[in-house]
């Protein structure tokens, strides 16, 4: 009697660790696995990282996707200047202006005239930051764009964090 009451106990510990143990690596990769622009967006807004998500009102998606227009035509004719200046200050603490111009330039350089932008995605972070996502592409390569934008306190959408990751066309 015993020994079986020794095997349920120890089955019991084995059951209730390996349980805790799925539950913190789930953690753990779910912490692991998110994006550079929820981090972007995240610094941008440190007072409100504990919050939810707002709900997304009409006027702040018609605000978020005039803003990225914007930002996509100031990108198309190659004002990387006035896209670094229209920015929120948060997103500036990346380098200096000259630095974000010199990399975007070379990245067009490198990449090409982008066209054709297609949004695929869009999602609310909380703080009242949102995520829209673009499909790019030219003759060489296909282009994932996410651009982040948060509320100003003047009430003006801005750019919170840009990314951008280019693949070869096959």
């Amino acid at each position: 009697m015993n020994y079986a009451y020794c095997i349920k106990t120890v089955f019991l510990f084995v059951f209730l660790f390996s349980l805790i143990g799925c539950n913190s690596k789930q953690d753990k990769a779910a912490t692991n696995s998110g994006a550079q622009q929820e981090k972007t967006a995240a610094t941008t807004a440190t007072s409100s990282q504990q919050k939810l998500a707002a709900p997304v009102t009409p006027q702040d998606k018609a605000d978020v996707q005039d803003a990225a227009v914007r930002v996509l035509a100031l990108m198309e004719v190659g004002d990387f200047p006035a896209i670094y200046k229209g920015s929120e200050a948060g997103f500036k603490q990346i380098g200096s202006e000259d630095q974000f111009v010199a990399k975007f330039q070379q990245t067009r350089k490198s990449v090409g005239l982008l066209k054709k932008p297609q949004q695929i995605g869009f999602s609310a972070l909380p703080g009242n930051a949102y995520i829209l996502t673009y499909r790019l592409e030219n003759e060489r390569y296909k282009t994932d764009m996410r651009l982040t934008f948060a509320r100003s306190q003047s009430g003006k959408m801005e750019l919170a964090g840009l990314n951008q990751h280019d693949e070869l066309k096959k």
